[in-house]
């Protein structure tokens, strides 16, 4: 497989060729170039070894989870769970109950948004973004500040793209409640 012109196959943390190919989707070219899917946050592609145990799971196993007393829905529900488990010890979670399940980032942010929002945050209160914002970020917490009477603040971008972080101790006041 060719190389995007400007990009590196292999860095010192990740081997991108490897990896790369653990996704079936990504082993197609989109007008002569290998695919580069950006959409991830609402529809990530997802490698074989998902993709394998999601086939068996819909072939032997399938049923809802924390759902039935019947031994489909229980073996699903064990899986879940032990999910929940790898990825607390992956990321540090203090228990697995602490790990959400949602089916992608935006419906994460609106949960976040519309959950944390509407029970914590108050008239006056502030939300600090950045200007790299993704509509899917900006919108749940525009439509908060609006009903709530919420004030966004911007972290800006420097000349180069990259945050310009500069600007934190001004932006961080004490009503800000959410970065």
């Amino acid at each position: 497989m060719s190389s995007l012109p400007g990009t590196q196959e292999t860095t010192d943390c990740l081997d991108i060729a490897r990896i790369r190919q653990d996704f079936p989707a990504l082993h197609q070219a989109v007008n002569g170039w290998p695919l580069v899917f950006l959409d991830s946050a609402a529809s990530s592609q997802k490698p074989r070894q998902v993709l394998d145990l999601m086939d068996g799971l819909y072939r032997s196993t399938y049923a809802n989870v924390h759902r039935g007393a019947y031994c489909f829905s229980q073996r699903s529900t064990d899986l879940y769970e032990q999910a929940r488990a790898k990825i607390a010890t992956f990321i540090g979670a203090e228990s697995p109950d602490r790990i959400v399940f949602t089916r992608n980032a935006t419906e994460a942010l609106n949960l976040l948004a519309y959950s944390y929002g509407r029970t914590f945050l108050q008239p006056g209160d502030e939300i600090v973004l950045t200007e790299l914002k993704h509509h899917a970020n900006y919108l749940p917490w525009l439509q908060l500040a609006r009903e709530r009477d919420l004030t966004i603040k911007l972290i800006p971008l420097a000349a180069d793209g990259t945050l310009d972080l500069s600007s934190l101790d001004e932006l961080l006041t004490p009503r800000v409640r959410l970065v």
